[in-house]
């Protein structure tokens, strides 16, 4: 048998075989797109919010399921913490989650309200100063909200001198500064003070986070003017209030001032909202003062359902950085554009194939079938 021969049933056997190929090819196009295309649409939908911290934070809990919540709001409550429970449970509703009957009733039984146990707590935080707990936070903040607070710690951190605490210096300072403000305008609200209280009360517990600290410790490293923090404790030992109070205002450097207060707005925008909890719980969250301008838009946008929301965040970002925004968007477009490529390529190819088959079919049919009416005229012969 010569080469060129071939033997009997091999061409129906390449055929198979061609067709065996085409359907992989397309069956693997249909399950790579299943994988990519969702990814893609995703991914453009992040674009249209990379840098809109609340949907891109509820986008981050979109993996978050029944069993996961319920996790979380047992833990809340195992916390004594009814209101970071309800919130869990009002955001997991929105999504679409339903909470069982029971533990929503456990959240409505662990709100009623303790008054001999918190008040206790208040009036620990309230006289001195020390915040164990979120309900003595709320006492240490109401006492700081007062001049006296600040004046207690300037007075104490005096004393330390010169192993001063720059940080608690600055914000009791600022403290004094706004008070005084607020005198000499006429104000006779404590909201603006709050901010910076808060931050001050958030310190002594701990609760500040390790990245927020580090940069509050870093803004005021060198802010403190050592003369005029030695002439403040010795105005304040000798009770010349006016001389203390010129004292600070030359105790911290103005930009310092400036920043401190812009970040305590933002801290009292959320204790607005979100009651002290909140307030403890962004301060504990946020890794730089950026984040916590951030989560004061979150927090006014979100309402009751803040505080679940930003326990399920665990640490993760409220904007895409370049990294992320590549490995997220970028790539999966780019697969996307080449499996739209692909696509179009074996479209092309099966129509293409299927025309010529139709065709050849079609011919085939057509040269078999007798015409249905003569093509010309029989002669008559009986004429």
């Amino acid at each position: 048998m010569s080469p060129g021969d071939v033997r009997p049933g091999t061409a129906g056997l390449i055929l198979v075989f061609k067709w065996l190929m085409r359907i992989s090819l397309a069956s693997s196009l249909v399950l790579s797109g299943y994988g990519i295309l969702p990814r893609a649409i995703e991914a453009i939908s992040i674009f249209g919010f990379r840098n809109d911290p609340v949907q891109m934070l509820l986008y981050r809990l979109s993996d978050f399921d029944k069993a996961a919540y319920e996790k979380e709001i047992d833990g809340a409550l195992a916390k004594d913490d009814p209101e970071l429970a309800r919130s869990l449970a009002d955001l997991a509703r929105d999504r679409g989650i339903p909470i069982g009957k029971d533990k929503l009733q456990h959240i409505a039984e662990a709100e009623e309200f303790s008054i001999t146990r918190t008040a206790g707590q208040l009036w620990t935080g309230a006289v001195t100063g020390e915040a164990a707990s979120p309900t003595a936070f709320a006492g240490a903040l109401a006492s700081d909200l007062t001049v006296i607070g600040d004046v207690r710690d300037l007075a104490q951190q005096g004393m330390l001198y010169p192993d001063q605490d720059n940080l608690t210096v600055a914000l009791a300072a600022t403290g004094i500064v706004m008070t005084a403000a607020l005198a000499v305008s006429g104000g006779t609200s404590v909201a603006g003070k709050v901010g910076i209280s808060a931050i001050k009360a958030a310190k002594k517990m701990g609760r500040l986070s390790k990245g927020l600290e580090r940069q509050l410790i870093r803004l005021t490293a060198d802010a403190v003017d050592s003369k005029a923090l030695r002439a403040l404790t010795r105005d304040l030992g000798n009770w010349n209030f006016a001389a203390a109070l010129d004292s600070t205002k030359r105790l911290i450097k103005p930009r310092v001032i400036n920043e401190l207060t812009e970040t305590g707005d933002s801290v009292r925008r959320v204790f607005v909202k979100q009651g002290y909890r909140g307030t403890l719980q962004v301060l504990e969250s946020a890794e730089t003062t950026g984040d916590i301008r951030q989560l004061t838009r979150v927090s006014e946008r979100l309402g009751g359902k803040f505080r679940g929301a930003l326990l399920l965040k665990r640490g993760a970002r409220l904007t895409l950085d370049l990294a992320e925004f590549f490995i997220s968007i970028v790539l999966w477009l780019v697969s996307a554009g080449l499996w739209l490529l692909w696509a179009g390529y074996v479209s092309t190819r099966v129509t293409w194939k299927f025309g010529k088959m139709v065709y050849r079919i079609g011919s085939h049919v057509l040269s078999k079938r007798d015409p249905p009416f003569p093509l010309q005229s029989t002669v008559n012969e009986s004429i």
